[in-house]
């Protein structure tokens, strides 16, 4: 067992590790891109809707980011939370006005 405390990245231990830390990028990369129709079945395959970059990042604040409204749609019919905050307090929000993509912002809003 490592001596790292909870919530601090840690480097991979095995290459199954590697395996799960690749697979979860490419999510994040669906959310960024706004791959919502492969997001899709990973939501349903179970894939937590509310899943965190290192920096604290939901998909939702991924997609808002990058003004992604079908993802940031999707996410929030998922059940994404969109009240988190990343590591610098940003909501989803907050990160879709800072893009200025109103189909975002007006999802977010309701």
């Amino acid at each position: 067992m490592n001596e790292h405390k909870p919530g601090q990245p840690q480097q991979p231990e095995t290459q199954l590790d590697e395996d799960a830390i690749a697979f979860a990028q490419g999510i994040f990369e669906l959310a960024r891109n706004g791959g919502t129709d492969m997001l899709r079945p990973l939501l349903n395959a179970g894939v937590p809707v509310d899943i965190r970059t290192s920096n604290g990042e939901s998909l939702l604040m991924l997609a808002a980011r990058n003004g992604h409204a079908d993802a940031v749609q999707l996410l929030l019919e998922k059940g994404a939370n969109p009240a988190l905050q990343d590591a610098d307090g940003n909501t989803a929000l907050n990160l879709a006005r800072a893009n200025g993509n109103q189909a975002t912002i007006k999802h977010l809003e309701r």
